[in-house]
């Protein structure tokens, strides 16, 4: 059984974008409403913030810092 649905011009288009050559436009709705969407790696960034611990470490420090100062005031 078919049914019609209406979508907008960019979601039609992400869609077909996710769409392989061997797959229906239901294939892709049904793996994304089951959660196999794109799946991101955050392994590729470990260690992509290393050159930047120092600038890292002062930026902490100075939020430490606020949050004393704010908490102080309170």
């Amino acid at each position: 059984m078919s049914k019609l649905v209406s979508l907008s011009n960019t979601a039609y288009s992400t869609l077909q974008k996710m769409k392989g050559k061997n797959m229906s436009f239901s294939d892709v709705v049904l793996k994304l409403a089951s959660g196999g969407g794109p799946k991101r790696n955050f392994m590729k960034l470990a260690g992509s913030l290393k050159k930047e611990s120092k600038s890292l470490e002062s930026l902490k420090k100075q939020i430490e810092e606020d949050r004393k100062i704010n908490t102080d005031i309170t």
